[in-house]
């Protein structure tokens, strides 16, 4: 009875670890897709306020990226 009983602990500990792992990567993978999102928000009002002429100073106030960030962007269309 005693392998059973350790195999049994065994089989516990190594469920627990994929458990917290799984967890762990449930959290992660939130927080990187909320800060994506927010990123692309930010492109999304670039791309605005550059097809409504806004100011570039006002763009860097706007989305907190710098004027060389919105001006490559606009030269490029992308970051």
């Amino acid at each position: 009875m005693g392998n059973y009983r350790k195999s049994i602990l065994e089989y516990n500990d190594v469920r627990n670890a994929v458990d917290y792992a799984r967890e762990e990567g449930i959290v992660r993978g939130r927080e990187e897709g909320i800060v994506r999102g927010r990123e692309k928000e930010k492109i999304d009002i670039i791309q605005k306020c550059l097809q409504m002429d806004f100011p570039i100073e006002v763009i860097v106030g706007l989305t907190g990226y710098s004027k060389e960030q919105v001006n490559y962007y606009k030269v490029n269309g992308t970051l």
